[in-house]
């Protein structure tokens, strides 16, 4: 089952811990064993609990059910559905008119497309005569499909939150600039008398954790300064100096998912990388007397 093992191979990586990639080896191996006509029934049984998971470590109900649209369903006996499960995947905790209206996105057909690849895998999942002492052609036809059918719900799920996650970072890239302008920087005290930020260039804005509660981002950029050493009278009389300089900027932030474009800054977060100023700072120093 040459086929088989390269998408063992393919599917490991995707996969978010070891029990996972064991449960997925164990399931492929179960479909190798040539003697058992129970092997197409053994390796359904077993990647269905794979699946479960999968879907338990995207969408934990406990954090589904705290969410503010989480709604029990009568039907379900209080339990989580499967299609409140695949919402969070989509959208976590935010509002689904928030995400529709705001954001632009179509829920229901994100939803439909990762149910569909479900249905999918659900259906490799019966003992019926028809799956007992099943050929090896069809053996290896139903172990591609089913792996095929968990790469494609695995895709919906990176691409719904992929979407979700940009058109987020879209609506707060420049409440991030502000936010990072208003700061006094440490880091860059160190440097000079005196320092005056002049520009912030926010080129990133990811979002790290999405949850039931919190929208987690972390802003990548640089801030332009200037820099000054001595008074402003120095200045004037050539005994002080000003020059102008930039450096990488980093901060952190979160909202919650019932405002989620209302920022707040994690405390401490706030960095700007001025190393490059103290790695120039020592290579112009001179040299001791005597060195050469």
């Amino acid at each position: 089952m040459q086929s088989s093992l390269n998408v063992l191979e393919k599917l490991k990586p995707r996969l978010a811990n070891e029990f996972q990639r064991m449960l997925l080896a164990a399931s492929l191996q179960s479909a190798r064993e040539d003697s058992n006509p129970l092997r197409l029934n053994n390796f359904s049984a077993s990647f269905r609990e794979l699946f479960r998971h999968i879907l338990v470590g995207l969408a934990p109900e406990r954090s589904v059910s705290a969410c503010m649209w989480f709604e029990p369903d009568p039907l379900a006996k209080g339990k989580v559905t499967r299609s409140q499960k695949v919402a969070f995947v989509i959208h976590g905790g935010l509002d689904p008119e928030y995400v529709t209206d705001e954001l632009g996105i179509d829920i229901a057909a994100e939803r439909k497309g990762l149910l569909k690849c479900i249905d999918r895998l659900n259906k490799f999942t019966h003992v019926n005569e028809d799956s007992f002492g099943s050929a090896p052609e069809e053996v290896e036809k139903q172990v591609l499909d089913a792996c095929e059918a968990l790469e494609s719900f695995l895709d919906c799920a990176d691409e719904a939150r992929r979407l979700l996650c940009s058109r987020v970072e879209e609506r707060i890239h420049d409440d991030v600039v502000s936010e990072a302008i208003g700061d006094t920087i440490q880091s860059l005290d160190e440097l000079a008398t005196h320092h005056c930020i002049e520009d912030v260039d926010v080129y990133e804005v990811e979002i790290t954790l999405l949850d039931h509660e919190k929208i987690h981002f972390t802003a990548h950029g640089s801030v332009g300064v200037q820099l000054q050493w001595g008074s402003n009278s120095d200045v004037r009389r050539d005994e002080g100096a000003v020059i102008q300089d930039s450096y990488p900027l980093t901060c952190q932030f979160f909202s919650r998912v019932a405002e989620p474009e209302q920022l707040e800054v994690v405390q401490n977060s706030l960095c700007v990388d001025t190393s490059s100023w103290w790695d120039s700072y020592c290579d112009e120093e001179p040299e001791p007397e005597g060195a050469r």
